[in-house]
């Protein structure tokens, strides 16, 4: 008996040409065929990266770095800018937004609604090198996650996040440092890349 693979494919680097990334299977670049990308020029693609089954990019524009994943189910929106910067990962279901409603009450809400009616708050979003987002998080317009920061499963961040720490919370809060050993791993990993083939 056959087996069926319904939506288990990745694009194929001929896919990928044709939608302007240029190397993917040179770059290892893997976008997952369900991802949601309305307006794929709009991302700037490093090398070694991973998106994930239905992930939702539509963000004003995106900048990815090298060796980074984006889990299934996450959805990066909004009308402004999101860097990742080299190893920075989002885990499964989570919500980057660059733009919130206002919710006070004094606005009317959502996207079918004329703007003149509504305020939007929009704000960029930076993630640092090493920094990962545990699963079922949102993060918030404006908010800067320092290098190497880990974010706890189900947080809520805003606001500046420190270098080096773990948080977590809704919202979040610091908890403890961080292990830098990292750092050691990725020189390593860069002097096998470079390392002359046998």
């Amino acid at each position: 008996m056959a087996s069926h693979r319904l939506n288990a494919e990745f694009l194929s680097p001929e896919q990928l040409e044709g939608l302007g990334v240029s190397d993917a299977s040179a770059r290892n670049i893997l976008i997952h065929s369900t991802a949601v990308i309305p307006n794929f020029s709009a991302i700037e693609l490093g090398c070694n990266i991973r998106i994930d089954p239905f992930a939702v990019l539509s963000c004003k524009s995106l900048r990815i770095g090298d060796y980074v994943h984006i889990a299934s189910g996450c959805s990066l929106t909004g009308q402004g800018t999101i860097v990742l910067e080299d190893f920075a990962g989002i885990s499964h279901q989570s919500i980057v937004l660059t733009s919130t409603d206002d919710f006070s009450g004094e606005y009317l809400t959502n996207p079918t609604v004329p703007d003149c009616h509504t305020r939007v708050k929009t704000a960029d979003v930076f993630m640092g090198r090493h920094s990962v987002v545990g699963a079922a998080t949102t993060i918030l317009p404006g908010a800067i996650l320092g290098e190497g920061s880990i974010v706890g499963a189900q947080s809520l961040v805003k606001g500046k996040l420190d270098a080096w720490t773990i948080h977590a919370g809704v919202p979040t809060r610091a908890i403890r440092p961080r292990s830098k050993d990292c750092l050691r791993l990725e020189r390593e990993l860069h002097r096998s890349e470079t390392a002359p083939s046998k």
